[in-house]
């Protein structure tokens, strides 16, 4: 029996994004003509400065949506791939190496700290972004008395800006809970692991793998989600190791 052949899906995620596009062009030149087109010859100056204020920002965020959701995550792989394969030619990390040599220590960390769950959320969103792009990274954990809460990934503000037809540097008044609110989101911002300071990259790995939602471990005194945070591992800095 001959096999079924293997669907490109590049291929299909570019075709539906020029659909997308164009099917969204289309329908929003149709509606400003009609609504210029049907206005009285008083009111159409005023109702082509309407039209024109509302359909300009929408089509922005709309392009900047689907190429967003489209096309990010390949750029995030190939991101990812490179800097991988640049590490491991050059040797990479020894799999018995202690992990408190490749984290991140905790006074290091760029991160967001409250007092307790309540506090954390009512940080802005809009605040996290600021945070990623001042410290040049896509992730950010919140922490109330030095215990991991959550950690806010780049990806899912702007999923959660998609879902809302936002930017995400509009995210101004939408704070964690919003986010907290939605069961997906609550998954990806609290999906991380935990490993004592005596764990080695192997065993780092080895609990990393186990959480397949989660990209990143804290380095803990009890070894435990709970416990006190010493450090904090990535994702890709396990990616390091040969």
């Amino acid at each position: 029996m001959a096999k079924r052949p293997v669907p490109d899906i590049g291929l299909t995620r570019s075709y539906l994004a020029y659909f997308v596009l164009g099917v969204g062009i289309v329908g929003i030149t149709i509606v400003s003509w009609v609504a210029i087109a049907f206005a009285t010859t008083a009111d159409r100056p005023e109702m082509t400065r309407l039209v024109f204020a509302a359909v300009l920002p929408l089509l922005g965020t709309w392009v900047g949506a689907v190429i967003a959701f489209y096309f990010g995550r390949d750029n995030l792989q190939v991101g990812s791939q490179t800097t991988l394969d640049a590490v491991r030619a050059a040797g990479g990390l020894a799999e018995d190496e202690q992990i408190t040599s490749v984290m991140t220590p905790y006074n290091r960390i760029v991160r967001k700290d409250v007092s307790d769950d309540a506090q954390a959320q009512t940080l802005q969103l809009s605040d996290f972004y600021r945070a990623m792009r001042s410290a040049g990274m896509s992730r950010v954990p919140v922490f109330a008395n030095r215990r991991a809460l959550y950690v806010v990934h780049e990806p899912d503000l702007d999923k959660y800006a998609q879902m809302h037809s936002l930017s995400t540097a509009a995210l101004t008044t939408q704070t964690l809970a919003d986010m907290v609110s939605d069961a997906d989101l609550k998954k990806a911002l609290t999906s991380f692991g935990a490993v004592p300071g005596t764990a080695t990259v192997s065993e780092a790995r080895a609990a990393l793998d186990k959480l397949p939602e989660a990209k990143d471990l804290f380095v803990t005194d009890d070894g435990k989600r709970t416990g006190l945070v010493l450090g904090w591992v990535t994702n890709s800095d396990l990616a390091r190791s040969s």
